[in-house]
């Protein structure tokens, strides 16, 4: 099976009945990934093999082609930006991370304040970063950029999201968990693909 980078997306196969896709830190590597993608979309492809979506898709079709809205998608992305649009497949999963802040170190340096991409996210208020959930999309940008180490990632993990669509009825996938674990996430996976082999 070939992971492919939505840059560079060849044609469907049209003989293939799911497809998965990473973003680039599956292929080269991104600065931003929280996740190990290429691994996540090989055990997924491994974990569909073994319960027989494949085969599933194809007795649906008598043998014939697959039309593209019976393929199952899937995509993994390394961090929050979602380079490989896992909101809009079957199932995806999304590296995430949540900073806090570690009290009495800040110098107010404001660096957090600045990489930060998401407007009142992250304030600095009397020496210490405040965080607003809310609006955090928690890719751990602003610990990163933290010199003094204030601010630390206090979990890691992977959002799982599923029933994405595009189409002529698009919908955005549902997020079924946050903060997961690889193992979590792949019984997400394994539900989810059950489930909809029963319909």
């Amino acid at each position: 099976m070939k992971y492919q980078s939505p840059l560079n997306i060849p044609k469907d196969n049209i003989s293939s009945p799911y497809s998965i896709i990473t973003c680039k830190a599956g292929q080269s590597g991104c600065k931003n990934s929280l996740i190990d993608t290429k691994k996540t979309a090989e055990e997924i492809h491994r974990i569909l093999e073994k319960i027989g979506l494949g085969e599933y898709i194809k007795s649906k079709t008598n043998g014939g082609k697959i039309p593209y809205h019976m393929k199952f998608k899937a995509a993994v992305a390394g961090c929050p930006n979602s380079c490989s649009q896992p909101q809009i497949k079957d199932f995806g999963v999304s590296g995430q991370a949540m900073p806090i802040a570690v009290l009495n170190r800040c110098t107010e340096c404001m660096e957090c304040v600045v990489i930060c991409r998401e407007k009142g996210a992250v304030d600095v208020i009397d020496a210490r970063p405040v965080f607003d959930y809310n609006l955090c999309v928690m890719c751990g940008d602003c610990a990163k950029a933290c010199p003094t180490e204030t601010i630390i990632i206090a979990k890691k993990g992977a959002k799982v999201m599923a029933n994405g669509k595009l189409g002529r009825h698009p919908k955005l996938a549902d997020v079924i968990a946050e903060f997961t674990n690889k193992d979590e996430a792949y019984e997400l996976l394994r539900k989810l693909v059950k489930e909809r082999m029963k319909k």
